[in-house]
């Protein structure tokens, strides 16, 4: 079951790429990542290569795999991406969304713990969940499709943004506001609470680099940061 043993690893390294254990620009060996994970090095690569399509991971021709970095311009691009997508998924969404879809959103833990990492990685699978769901509402099936890319894009983007202190509210307080507004039909709200946690998430992200709190992303020689 080659196929199987490869997800297998690619949740391992996905994970350790999530939590620092592969720094940002670190080469990545096959043969000795295979030695750590105990297996041999053909799904190593095969799940490299799979993290390279969803953006964690570098591949240099003749040289070999690397964490990828992210620069401030990064998050900005996609979060503004996100802000255009989604905040037309969300207001399609409160008109179209079922009663049943509603319930199961408000069954969606939102919360995580500061400091824990179990807890970072929990609310990435919850939140992935939850705004996929919404762009499922909008009956839009090239919407979703654009939402499920992005979101398997910047998890790395997201578990930055949740160490970040000073953003904490904003974070946990949207998808309780999002709920109310689909629950009563308000499109325009709807829209608005979602490009208003969006922002939140990017202004945390970014806010970890500021501050050099986090080795997950690097700013860009030109980035305007200050």
């Amino acid at each position: 079951m080659p196929g199987l043993l490869r997800d297998q690893i690619y949740k391992k390294i996905k994970r350790d790429i999530l939590t620092g254990v592969y720094t940002p620009g670190e080469q990545l060996s096959a043969n000795q990542m295979a030695v750590g994970y105990n297996t041999s090095a053909t799904p190593v690569r095969e799940a490299l290569n799979l993290l390279e399509q969803e953006g964690f991971v570098e591949v240099l021709p003749r040289i070999g795999f690397f964490v990828a970095r992210i620069t401030v311009k990064d998050i900005r691009d996609i979060y503004d991406y996100r802000i255009i997508i989604e905040g037309s998924a969300a207001e399609l969404a409160a008109r179209y969304i079922a009663q049943n879809e509603l319930d199961y959103l408000e069954s969606i833990p939102s919360d995580y713990v500061m400091g824990d990492s179990e807890s970072y990685l929990q609310y990435l699978e919850n939140n992935r969940e939850f705004h996929l769901s919404i762009a499922r509402a909008s009956r839009n099936k090239f919407l979703a499709q654009a939402v499920a890319s992005t979101l398997d894009q910047m998890q790395r983007l997201v578990y930055l943004g949740i160490g970040s202190s000073s953003h904490t509210d904003a974070i946990l307080q949207a998808h309780p506001r999002l709920i109310k507004a689909l629950r009563e039909r308000d499109c325009q709200a709807a829209k608005s609470v979602m490009i208003e946690g969006i922002e939140a998430a990017r202004d945390a992200a970014i806010n970890q680099i500021v501050h050099g709190i986090s080795a997950a992303v690097q700013p860009s020689p030109d980035s305007d940061v200050s």
